[in-house]
């Protein structure tokens, strides 16, 4: 059977005390200075997501076009039919008209022009693809090229992306700039 061994039994360890640990150094910050400074960051980290849900929900109409639009180049083999530049065509209008509602009755240049302003496009749908593309939809017989057909489907994902809406959520410390 085996003992337990005894602890040393010196004099020099019997008057032995245990001494005090300090205080654990806290995570809180001491001063006032930094805790308002950590409320106001997280106040405006608040704002921001706020603003950023706000904007995420506001797009949604251009997640939808987009979407719409990757439908209609998915048939590319189709993609300068009358059907498919016409269904291009009505995704671009109600998509502007949801932007500006003045612009759901043009069927002119002025929608096309409206189109390359609002997104700042320089080659853009107001050149002779778009206008041959607004004929196709008139008249049957016109019909675009593939490589118009290619340019308006890129004109549409790009205008889409990148138009101006003055009805897009702002952030509430930016004034407007009207």
């Amino acid at each position: 059977m085996m003992t337990q061994p005894a602890p040393p039994s010196s004099y020099i360890l019997k008057d032995l005390t245990e001494i005090a640990l300090p205080d654990a150094v806290s995570w809180w910050p001491q001063t006032l200075g930094w805790q308002i400074l950590g409320v106001v960051l997280v106040v405006c980290l608040l704002l921001w997501a706020v603003y950023r849900y706000r904007l995420y929900r506001f797009n949604r109409y251009r997640r939808e076009a987009m979407r719409a639009i990757a439908v209609i180049e998915q048939g590319t083999e189709q993609a300068r039919s009358p059907s498919a530049m016409s269904d291009l065509f009505l995704v671009l209008k109600v998509t502007a008209a949801h932007v500006q509602p003045s612009l759901a009755s043009h069927l002119d240049r002025q929608f096309l022009r409206y189109l390359d302003t609002s997104a700042s496009l320089t080659e853009g749908f107001d050149s002779p693809a778009g206008q041959c593309w607004l004929d196709s939809l008139v008249q049957p017989d016109a019909t675009l090229s593939d490589d118009q057909a290619q340019q308006l489907l890129t004109l549409a994902n790009r205008w889409v992306k990148h138009h101006s809406n003055p009805n897009q959520p702002r952030l509430l410390w930016r004034r407007d700039e009207h």
